[in-house]
């Protein structure tokens, strides 16, 4: 099929979720306000110059109708309801409409005001499919209005071929020092302040323990500031962004993986994390309770409650059974639910069904 993508080209996802259909053999444009810094195929860049995010969107619409014209696609698959869901409804067209959401478009933005709710209902309601990643976003857009027939949830997953446990596990040794591994990006929205001052309560009482946080953000400076601050030099290391492989080796490396998101669906680096052996220690949101179930593959804590962090930490430092009996339970779960090719499958399937269905009229 001709599929033309709307998304931010410079979000790992969009890239990732793009290239599945070019290897599937699709002809496929990514069209983009954000370009990537390595040229994809089949990217293009809507020519739009704004710094007033919303207004970029309205601005965009004209070149949009242009490359619907010239390039004819048989399915519109827009990424995040809010921005390019809103801008392929408004430009209309007698193709299928599919919208992707994320998690934060339907669970956070909607509430922002009046205008955000009204923009998300309109995108959705020009929409011959919502895809979603979770139970908790399904139930968010029917309260919303979309009819259960429209919705199709299905997570993102891992390549297993990449994301996998250590050759020649040997069980956890208690006493030894804990390796926590923190992969969210450093935005407001995931919470790292908590971390940090869990990760402070844990040195004033002498615990063996290194924290290594791999992502990049705008509240980096923020955040190395306050590590310095809690005297945690030595203690927490920030990495950056890595590329895949490196990732993996360093989830592998790991004993604990954190997150102490305040709002999330399904979390592609809780299923790399629970793919590759390592402990989720979560907090307690809806997202996280799909796939964690505290004390049996991974433990969960009040968001933004530092010390009840700091206690998932230590007990799973202390309990290395509880860690050997999570991982094997993770990995069932991810086989069962969570393998990216399989999961993609069943989105190129129904994308296909709606762009033969759309040649009909």
């Amino acid at each position: 099929m001709r599929l033309l993508v709307l998304a931010s080209a410079d979000v790992v996802h969009a890239r990732r979720w793009t290239a599945y259909f070019l290897e599937r053999g699709h002809e496929v444009r990514l069209a983009t306000l954000e370009p990537s810094e390595e040229s994809l195929t089949g990217e293009i860049a809507l020519p739009v110059r704004s710094r007033i995010q919303w207004l970029k969107y309205l601005l965009a619409a004209p070149a949009l109708k242009e490359l619907i014209r010239t390039f004819q696609p048989e399915l519109v698959n827009a990424h995040f309801v809010s921005g390019y869901g809103f801008l392929a409804a408004r430009v209309g067209s007698v193709r299928p409409l599919a919208i992707s959401v994320w998690g934060s478009d339907i669970l956070l933005n909607p509430q922002r005001s009046p205008l955000h709710r009204l923009r998300t209902r309109y995108a959705l309601r020009k929409a011959a499919l919502v895809t979603c990643d979770a139970g908790v976003v399904s139930a968010a857009l029917a309260k919303l209005g979309v009819c259960q027939g429209k919705i199709l949830q299905v997570p993102m997953g891992i390549d297993p071929a990449v994301f996998h446990p250590p050759g020649n596990v040997s069980p956890p040794r208690a006493g030894k020092p804990l390796k926590i591994i923190s992969t969210r990006r450093l935005e407001p929205i995931y919470g790292l302040p908590t971390a940090l001052e869990a990760a402070a309560i844990l040195n004033s009482r002498h615990i063996e323990f290194e924290l290594t946080i791999v992502s990049e953000g705008s509240a980096k400076e923020t955040l190395e500031r306050r590590s310095r601050e809690l005297g945690l030099e030595g203690r927490v290391i920030f990495r950056g962004a890595l590329v895949q492989s490196e990732l993996a080796a360093a989830l592998r490396e790991a004993d604990i993986y954190l997150s102490a998101s305040l709002s999330d669906s399904t979390s592609v680096s809780l299923l790399e994390a629970m793919g590759s052996g390592v402990f989720p220690v979560v907090s307690d949101i809806p997202g996280n309770r799909e796939w964690v179930e505290d004390s049996r593959n991974g433990l969960l804590f009040q968001p933004g409650d530092p010390a009840a962090l700091a206690g998932c930490l230590i007990r799973a430092g202390e309990e290395p059974g509880l860690r050997t009996n999570a991982a094997a339970i993770s990995r069932e779960l991810i086989q069962r639910k969570a393998i990216w090719k399989d999961n993609m499958r069943l989105v190129e399937d129904k994308f296909l069904e709606l762009a033969e269905a759309g040649k009909k009229y």
